[in-house]
């Protein structure tokens, strides 16, 4: 499982949104709008699908 990450808009930091899918389900899913407190800067931030990626979470499988 890979982690889906976003961008702070405030710091530029990598910031782990809390959900993990595999490649083939992340590129077919829909996800709405989305609020995270931002581990980066501390502010909230709304984020959707377009501003996200996966990133491997280096665990084994």
């Amino acid at each position: 499982m890979a982690r889906v990450m976003i961008d702070c808009p405030e710091t530029g930091e990598p910031v782990y949104t809390g959900m993990t899918f595999d490649w083939p389900s992340f590129e077919n899913i829909k996800i709405g709008q989305r609020l995270i407190r931002c581990s980066s800067c501390g502010d909230e931030h709304i984020w959707k699908r377009p501003d996200a990626r996966l990133e491997e979470d280096g665990g084994g499988a």
